[in-house]
């Protein structure tokens, strides 16, 4: 993709020495893990949840549509006490960025859990609505940032979050015994090195360390 990237821009310099703005790269999305920083935007008496993990995935349709699937690991988790419904929210993607940079994804519906009890575990109810969900897609930023607003249920509690998420998001950065290593994620070789990063105190996971577009 790079070398993709590189030739347009160069035709384009050569066609118009005065256009130095780069082409549009459309809305590529990388897959699979993505990492997730939760901000709870208010104070609130529900079960606060620091971030997780995240399943996100780019489809492409047919007819050329773009879909977006975001697939959280709590969601995830309860998928064999409850098999009925899907852990993932999939909306429709937009196929070009804004000004800013970003490419929309809207349409999200509803991603809920019902998991009865078990033996070890309470009966647990937890849904996601997400909404203003923006993946950053630059040349800098290929589809590696993302920005949300989540709102989360438990058990009939609702929790708002505004969400920060990077990928890679399967970089470990310490552990409760050590505590966070935050020179891993500096030096780690899947991180891009433009990412402004940090190792989350109690995920123990390389995160965005600011509101994406999360950079040096």
């Amino acid at each position: 993709m790079t070398r993709r990237i590189l030739g347009l821009a160069g035709a384009v310099a050569l066609s118009s020495a005065c256009d130095s703005s780069q082409p549009p790269i459309g809305c590529p999305v990388q897959s699979l893990n993505w990492s997730a920083v939760y901000i709870l935007k208010e104070p609130t008496r529900c079960p606060v949840l620091a971030g997780e993990m995240l399943g996100i995935q780019k489809f492409s349709s047919r007819t050329g549509d773009e879909r977006l699937s975001i697939n959280p690991e709590s969601l995830v988790d309860l998928n064999e006490r409850d098999s009925s419904q899907p852990s993932y929210s999939l909306g429709t993607l937009a196929k070009q960025s804004d000004a800013e940079g970003f490419c929309s994804a809207t349409e999200m519906p509803v991603a809920r859990k019902d998991a009865p009890a078990s033996a070890e575990e309470p009966a647990t109810s937890i849904s996601y609505q997400w909404s203003n969900v923006r993946i950053l897609a630059t040349a800098q930023v290929p589809g590696t940032q993302m920005v949300a607003d989540l709102e989360r249920t438990e058990n009939g509690c609702t929790a708002k979050y505004e969400v920060w998420a990077m990928w890679p998001g399967d970089v470990e950065c310490g552990n409760a015994e050590d505590g966070p290593d935050d020179s891993v994620c500096q030096t780690e070789l899947s991180i891009n090195p433009d990412f402004a990063v940090t190792c989350h105190p109690t995920l123990f996971r390389c995160v965005s360390a600011k509101r994406p577009p999360s950079l040096k």
